[in-house]
């Protein structure tokens, strides 16, 4: 599909974490094929991976978080279709889509499956999209 899409990776500094593999790898295949399913027609896909200060504006946005602890922030952004920012909760929730199955194939799956990885490594994952300009997703893990 990488090939298909004519898809740009840029991948800035990344820091080490310390997670279970197969979990994290799941996590971010899905995010990644994600980008590239929900692409534009006729754009190539650029995906942009990289690591960005958790400040304290951030750890409020995830108020379950001990913010007594340090986090590591991963932010996955594409410039794909996007998506309007009133649905960024409900993206998570399981068997909900916002496109029809038609438009696009899935299970409605992989987000939620996203979202409890991140919760099992004690951390908070959410979504920031806009319509036709795609979406970062943002994912802070215990440092």
């Amino acid at each position: 599909m990488i090939e298909q899409k004519n898809a740009k990776f840029i991948k800035e500094h990344l820091p080490t974490i310390h997670a279970v593999p197969g979990q994290i790898h799941q996590l971010f295949y899905n995010l990644i094929n994600n980008s590239l399913k929900f692409s534009k027609p006729g754009y190539p896909v650029h995906i942009t991976i990289r690591s960005a200060p958790c400040t304290e504006q951030t750890l409020i946005r995830s108020k379950h978080l001990d913010e007594s602890k340090q986090y590591i922030r991963v932010d996955v952004a594409d410039n794909g279709i996007g998506f309007d920012q009133k649905y960024a909760q409900q993206i998570f929730e399981l068997f909900k889509r916002l496109h029809a199955k038609n438009e696009f194939e899935g299970t409605g799956i992989g987000l939620a499956l996203c979202k409890k990885i991140v919760e099992n490594h004690n951390g908070a994952i959410w979504a920031d999209g806009q319509s036709g300009k795609g979406s970062t997703f943002s994912i802070l893990l215990p440092a």
